[in-house]
């Protein structure tokens, strides 16, 4: 039986990597004994905030996964895969074992696109979304078991996603909490024109140049609790969501069956599935997960806003159920692509590779 040799485990792992995270976070760890190969989450880089119960991180771990086992079926390599294999060990999340095999075609279009998947937050994007398009996506989130995509069928459904979505967004600046997660990721420090390996430089989050100081001067709390009593986490929430979609021709929901761990990864498998064919289709693509997440029940903020934030959960499931909706994805046409993209660590940071 063939082994896998380092450098189609570097490549393996550097796929891997590609994968999107919550604000950049790159969550994970990774350890070779021989042919297997095991995903864990970095305690270092997740279970704070929003990434209660590692909703956020095995979402990652799930897009992780994805991006390595359709690289490797591209070298002609099949994974056996063993979800969560101890249940006792946390941040655990996969053992894959890799093996060759001779009569695996490697023809996996979606491989292609890993190195070209990236978020885009500018607008307004040109359509139409076309019932092909919508199609390829809904396939590729259906090859993942208990995941599907909703899409807004009606003026009333969109608008009623559209309303979510705000309101989460709105939530993450006015909650002390949220807002201080929020702006911890986001490194000022590189200037607005530069790129940063982990976290968010500023240039990848599209604000307008006259927007750029007053924003920045939003990541003090004392500064956001002033605007907020003129309504800034009102009119950001519009900007940063509302706005934005609304110019935008589509819209669509990833749903998971379930809310265990299991399905969380199963999801985050779905959504990398879903936006590398928006990549070959030529679709830019901005996640907001938001509303999903905050609506699960699982995060904790203070009391002044628990009762905004035990709305989105209902306000979810009368939009897609049966299952619960995780994370949106805005979905368009860009002129071009995107100046700024999200950098990554080196790949030696991520753990040892044998």
């Amino acid at each position: 039986m063939r082994t896998v040799d380092r450098h189609t485990k570097e490549g393996i792992l550097c796929a891997g990597i590609a994968a999107p995270s919550a604000d950049n976070s790159q969550p994970w760890r990774f350890a070779w004994h021989g042919d297997d190969l095991d995903l864990r989450i970095d305690a270092s880089r997740s279970g704070y905030g929003s990434d209660t119960r590692f909703v956020l991180s095995d979402l990652a771990a799930g897009a992780c996964l994805e991006n390595m086992i359709i690289h490797a079926r591209s070298l002609g390599y099949v994974a056996d895969l063993q979800p969560f294999p101890q249940p006792d060990d946390e941040l655990w999340v996969a053992r894959i074992r890799w093996r060759h095999d001779p009569e695996q075609s490697p023809l996996e279009p979606l491989a292609g696109a890993i190195t070209q998947r990236h978020t885009d937050r500018r607008f307004p994007w040109s359509g139409p979304i076309t019932a092909d398009a919508q199609a390829h996506l809904n396939a590729q989130a259906q090859l993942i078991p208990g995941q599907r995509l909703w899409w807004p069928q009606t003026p009333r459904e969109r608008k009623a996603a559209l309303d979510v979505i705000r309101q989460a967004e709105t939530l993450r600046f006015r909650s002390p909490t949220l807002h201080a997660e929020l702006f911890s990721s986001i490194h000022f420090a590189v200037g607005w024109h530069s790129a940063c390996e982990e976290g968010l430089a500023p240039a990848t989050l599209a604000v307008e140049p006259p927007l750029r100081p007053v924003f920045q001067m939003l990541r003090r709390p004392a500064m956001m609790s002033m605007f907020n009593r003129l309504g800034a986490a009102s009119v950001l929430g519009w900007r940063s969501a509302w706005l934005p979609i609304r110019l935008s021709p589509g819209l669509c929901l990833l749903v998971m069956s379930s809310t265990t761990r299991s399905d969380v990864l199963a999801a985050g498998r779905a959504l990398q599935r879903v936006w590398l064919q928006a990549t070959l289709d030529g679709l830019s693509v901005q996640p907001y997960a938001a509303a999903g997440v905050l609506g699960l029940g699982f995060v904790a903020v203070e009391p002044a806003f628990q009762r905004p934030l035990s709305r989105l959960g209902p306000a979810l499931h009368d939009l897609c159920a049966p299952g619960y909706g995780l994370v949106f994805l805005r979905l368009g046409h860009a002129r071009s692509a995107p100046r700024g993209r999200s950098g990554r660590r080196a790949l030696e940071s991520f753990g040892a590779l044998q």
